[in-house]
């Protein structure tokens, strides 16, 4: 059986992030772990005040350097994905994770932080071929999005910091026949691996881990 981590933020992009790559890569290797998909966060406090007047590619530069630290530290010991965690005022700060990026797809769009609502970013996401799904969705600051803008949620949020309300997104996934996944939300030295998917086969590409969630081909991990 293999492990894939589906929310894992770094010290190197995110502002709420602790932990740098060398440690990460050697947590989730001690865990079992076989890919980690690099979900670092796309929001306001993402950037410095000079990258955001600056070009959207030089932003793009700064988000990839947690998926480029995290490639690098692996040295193919364990298989390093492209995701990003979005949230905008556009769409009520809720958090949406994104699955099946790369860096060429980011560099064609405009900064998607700029899409007028959650039907708008998935629009974006989904026309690149990947796809969307909501974090958390019933935390206490979270709103409910229209679930026909979502391939799916996180109905396993299993950061202990806060309370995510699993068991209501559980029955949310349930009524709208979304795909339901877990996820660490790994951002501390405390935090130990425990979230995911568990396949047959290792997850070793995008174009494999789009497929095992749309025939939804795995179980989740709950710690």
């Amino acid at each position: 059986m293999f492990k894939t981590e589906m929310h894992c933020h770094s010290a190197h992009v995110s502002a709420c992030g602790h932990v740098k790559a060398d440690e990460i890569i050697e947590k989730y290797l001690e865990a079992g772990y076989t890919t980690l998909v690099s979900t670092e966060h796309l929001n306001s406090e993402t950037f410095s005040e000079e990258l955001e007047k600056g070009s959207w590619q030089d932003r793009v530069s700064y988000f990839m350097e947690g998926y480029n630290h995290l490639k690098e530290a692996a040295k193919g010991r364990i298989h390093i994905l492209l995701g990003a965690e979005i949230a905008t005022p556009n769409t009520g700060w809720n958090d949406f994770l994104v699955y099946g990026l790369t860096e060429d797809f980011l560099r064609s769009i405009d900064d998607p932080r700029r899409a007028a609502n959650a039907g708008a970013l998935s629009s974006i996401m989904r026309e690149g071929g990947a796809m969307f799904f909501q974090a958390h969705p019933f935390r206490e600051h979270m709103q409910i999005t229209n679930p026909g803008v979502l391939d799916g949620i996180e109905i396993g949020n299993l950061n202990t910091w806060i309370e995510s309300n699993n068991d209501i997104a559980q029955a949310w996934a349930a009524k709208y026949n979304l795909i339901g996944i877990t996820g660490t939300d790994f951002h501390a030295h405390e935090h130990s691996p425990r979230g995911g998917i568990v396949t047959e086969y290792p997850i070793t590409d995008n174009e494999t881990l789009l497929r095992t969630l749309r025939e939804r081909n795995f179980s989740v991990l709950w710690g």
